[in-house]
């Protein structure tokens, strides 16, 4: 299986056109940043950010099945409008927490995940990778944390816990201990004012090697 980040920011695109900090200024790829999704084998998509015919279109993707949807914010369902237009058959998946299900072969559970009142949201475990890119706790699903290889954690900011996300510092110290995630990726990465590079260093300085910090484009095989 190959995950694809296909965005990797938080609500906003990075670099922000009114901002003059290192991060927005920086000429390093993996700084620009649209809106997350990723997409798993070419054909399910997690996500329908606002950028989504942009992502799709440079990464040459024309063939989805199904769109699976953590939450309802405008950052994850901005794009379903866009993908009904182009096609009206496109599967639109909800998942409900406690909901496990087949698609293409694969296994999904959907779990609850502590983010927003107004917009109740899961985490997603995919054969053994688990999906978690905006949360405020993970007490919800530290029992599934510590069933899987490979984890994707909110990377929204830097510091202390801010807008429903708990911070970059947190989830690292929580996650370190669990000896059966051989990699934890960052992704919906905020405006912290780092570069890719910056960031970087600093995540795998509060963490280990395991730790990196995700980009738009990245590919991984699970």
């Amino acid at each position: 299986m190959i995950i694809k980040f296909l965005g990797t920011s938080s609500e906003k695109l990075i670099p922000r056109d009114d901002c003059d900090c290192v991060q927005c200024k920086s000429s390093d790829p993996k700084d620009k940043r649209t809106r997350s999704s990723i997409l798993i084998d070419k054909n399910i998509l997690i996500d329908a950010s606002p950028d989504i015919l942009r992502q799709l279109r440079q990464s040459q993707i024309s063939n989805l099945d199904s769109v699976l949807i953590t939450h309802e914010h405008e950052d994850h369902t901005g794009g379903i409008k866009y993908l009904l237009r182009i096609n009206r058959d496109l599967r639109i998946i909800r998942i409900k927490p406690g909901q496990h299900f087949k698609l293409l072969s694969k296994d999904f559970f959907g779990f609850k995940v502590e983010h927003s009142k107004m917009a109740p949201t899961v985490g997603i475990i995919i054969n053994n990778l688990i999906y978690i890119p905006d949360s405020s706790s993970l007490s919800l699903a530290n029992k599934y944390l510590q069933e899987v290889k490979i984890a994707v954690l909110d990377g929204s900011v830097l510091g202390r816990s801010f807008g429903g996300h708990l911070s970059i510092n947190e989830i690292v110290s929580e996650v370190k201990p669990y000896k059966n995630l051989k990699k934890i990726y960052l992704t919906h990465n905020g405006h912290s004012g780092k570069t890719f590079k910056e960031l970087s260093s600093i995540i795998k300085n509060l963490g280990d090697e395991r730790f990196s910090l995700a980009y738009d484009g990245l590919e991984i095989k699970v």
